[in-house]
């Protein structure tokens, strides 16, 4: 790669209503110190992109990612179908993009898959995940990984052109790549144990007494692999940037 610092915006897409409920602290600014561990050097800007904020020029970042929010794709807010096109805009400039929970159901539906409930309900806490592929930005061979999760939706059908490498036991859909410039995962490797149980406070209201035990317990057990993601994140965009500054 030059020598410039890799630029990657973080659209963060959790609505402002919803920013005190981990302490005050961000998505956006728990992937830029995810993230930045792994790169010193990069360069990370948030924008908010549920409260309409977006970069003015999609030229001035090497890559974007995604994240999570409490909102689904379906919802009918405009910011979310400006994300949506901005997603198309910076894949038809061939920006590497990762999509991180809802930026993962949001790419697959925007690219033609389908997203639904999922059929057992709530998935709260961390899941073990089956690495089928070892992809040209993984630096190893990784056969399991556990992350958190925090939905109760998911991507039911893939787009045509999307391919899976990550699947837990009742998620076949969980991780996949689109050609060679994006990534998506269903989990949260920006979110600390403590926040898990923060949002299951605040969402308790909407969820069974069934689902809350069993939200307990998977958090209680759980663990977050979130050093392996982050790493292929940051690895994932610096090889596709080497890659295209070679052709």
């Amino acid at each position: 790669m030059n020598n410039h610092p890799i630029k990657i915006a973080i659209l963060d897409s959790v609505p402002k209503k919803h920013w005190n409920d981990d302490n005050g602290i961000t998505d956006g600014q728990k992937f830029v110190s995810l993230l930045g561990s792994e790169n010193v050097s990069a360069k990370f800007d948030i924008y908010y992109v549920s409260e309409y904020q977006f970069p003015e020029n999609i030229e001035s970042y090497d890559g974007y990612l995604l994240t999570g929010s409490p909102v689904s794709v379906h919802d009918k807010d405009e910011w979310i179908k400006i994300l949506s096109d901005f997603v198309d805009k910076a894949h038809n400039i061939s920006k590497p993009i990762v999509g991180v929970c809802f930026g993962h159901q949001l790419i697959a539906k925007h690219f033609g898959g389908i997203v639904n409930s999922n059929e057992k309900g709530w998935m709260i806490g961390s899941f073990s995940l089956n690495v089928s592929k070892k992809l040209p930005w993984m630096k190893k061979k990784i056969i399991t990984s556990d992350l958190f999760h925090f939905n109760k939706e998911r991507v039911t059908r893939l787009p045509k052109e999307a391919i899976s490498f990550a699947s837990s036991e009742d998620y076949p859909y969980y991780a996949y790549t689109i050609g060679d410039n994006i990534l998506c995962l269903q989990g949260h490797p920006e979110q600390p144990k403590r926040a898990m149980y923060k949002f299951l406070e605040v969402t308790k209201p909407i969820l069974s007494d069934k689902d809350i035990k069993k939200a307990n317990t998977r958090i209680d057990i759980g663990k977050s692999d979130s050093t392996i993601w982050s790493k292929w994140i940051m690895d994932f965009f610096n090889f596709y940037l080497s890659n295209v500054e070679k052709k």
